[in-house]
């Protein structure tokens, strides 16, 4: 991603589709699927090659219509760019920052409860469920189910009623519940094949369960990574081939030389849902596609948005993706032996003796809620690194220092960002360095190259 999560969370190391820009907002507050874009609505764009691709876009749209759509793209991008008030950009971020710690504290302190209550929630169960995966199951519901009914009100101030505030939403309360309501069938599914894989493990995986667990994570984090653009995303955002065959010729040369290969370059209809601008590069081997939101499309211009696309090919010529698999198997390493030193003692019990076990997954979520908030400030500061050298591929690529700083400038009044977010902030929060180090690193750039 060009704009990361905005500090919605501490979360493990590119466990998403990578963006450019900071989420200019802290709207994952609490654990659960955030992450959303994108259906390949004509299939054939991932099919065909490039070329082909190319002359039916220009069938459709002479280059002398390409011209004057983008001089209106420029006049759109002139009315946009007014620099918004520093007083309201303050405001939004100081409301957002409270509701971010706010979920927090939350969360630490609900799991905290459940703690002290797990042990007779379970030996009441086991007065009428002799199964021990019905009871997993009902003891997950309860848990859980009321985690998301008791962050309900805090999840809709901080995801709607500012974020309509602001004026950066396009949501009503209907859709955002929509929204909320497929975000949890969908975390519940993922989160239910981890659970279900994790438990099998400890009761039938031997002495070896954590290890078992421990592959299976990072196997099942690579698929998730492989099928998020062709199943997950749709869900939520419809998308479509890009149509604009000028950019599109530029983006794919871009790539060409860097030694990427896309299956396609995609407009994403965020404007659905928000009024934000983002781009990201999702999936892995042939489900790799980038995505440029539509509200970025018709704002950025066709230098910036070069800009932003040579950002992403930086991640590909740096191996990111590689390191942050590499990086995440470290990460994952802790986390299971974390498990391992809480539900090792239930492992291989009998089918009659689950009690101890089940009552544990108060212990594992409350594992998952600290854990990224233990591990966050080194593993943002590694994504930061990796994002800085990104920036200066970026820049050497384009060589265009200003598009770059336009771009930046832009997204701050679209996005409401704040360009110099506290400290403690970006340590503990922040996976993209602030904007005002991303735009001083331009300006740095164009003084050595004299332009």
């Amino acid at each position: 991603m060009i704009f990361g999560d905005g500090g919605g969370q501490a979360s493990s190391p590119k466990n998403h589709p990578d963006t450019f820009f900071p989420g200019g907002g802290y709207e994952s507050t609490r654990a659960g699927v955030r992450e959303a874009s994108v259906r390949g609505t004509l299939v054939a764009a991932s099919r065909c090659p490039v070329n082909a691709l190319l002359k039916g876009a220009q069938a459709r749209y002479p280059l002398s219509m390409e011209a004057t759509l983008e001089q209106e793209r420029k006049d759109e991008v002139a009315a946009v760019a007014s620099p918004p008030d520093p007083g309201k950009v303050h405001a939004y971020h100081q409301a957002k920052r409270i509701c971010h710690l706010a979920g927090i504290a939350q969360g630490i302190a609900y799991w905290g409860i459940w703690l002290a209550l797990a042990g007779g929630l379970v030996a009441w169960l086991d007065q009428y469920l002799d199964a021990r995966w019905l009871a997993l199951l009902a003891t997950a519901v309860v848990m859980h189910g009321g985690y998301h009914l008791v962050g309900l009100p805090l999840d809709y101030y901080s995801g709607f009623i500012l974020e309509r505030r602001y004026d950066l939403t396009n949501q009503t309360p209907g859709t955002w519940l929509v929204f909320q309501i497929k975000t949890w069938l969908v975390g519940t599914v993922i989160g239910g094949i981890l659970l279900a894989g994790l438990y099998a493990l400890l009761w039938y995986g031997g002495g070896l369960w954590s290890v078992w667990a421990w592959a299976g994570l990072m196997i099942f984090s690579v698929l998730l990574a492989k099928v998020f653009p062709l199943i997950i995303l749709p869900l939520f955002y419809p998308a479509k081939p890009l149509e604009r065959p000028t950019l599109i010729e530029r983006l794919t040369t871009l790539a060409s030389g860097a030694g990427m290969t896309i299956t396609g370059i995609f407009n994403l209809e965020l404007s659905k849902e928000t009024k934000k601008a983002n781009a990201m590069l999702a999936g892995l081997g042939s489900s790799r596609r980038v995505y440029l939101s539509d509200t970025l499309l018709e704002a950025f211009s066709d230098d910036q948005i070069a800009v932003v696309f040579a950002h992403e090919l930086g991640h590909h010529i740096r191996g990111h993706i590689v390191k942050g698999i590499g990086l995440a198997a470290v990460a994952t390493s802790l986390l299971v032996a974390l498990l391992h030193w809480r539900l090792n003692p239930f492992a291989g019990t009998d089918a009659g003796q689950w009690t101890g076990a089940v009552a544990g997954l108060a212990q594992v979520s409350f594992i998952l809620t600290v854990f990224p908030l233990i591990i966050g400030p080194a593993t943002n500061a590694i994504s930061r690194h990796f994002e800085r050298q990104a920036d200066a591929d970026a820049l050497r690529l384009t060589d265009n220092p200003a598009a770059f700083r336009g771009a930046f400038e832009l997204l701050t009044t679209m996005n409401l960002e704040d360009p110099n977010p506290p400290r403690w902030e970006e340590i503990f929060f922040e996976d993209h360095p602030a904007i005002s180090t991303r735009i001083a690193a331009a300006d740095a750039y164009a003084a050595r190259s004299g332009r």
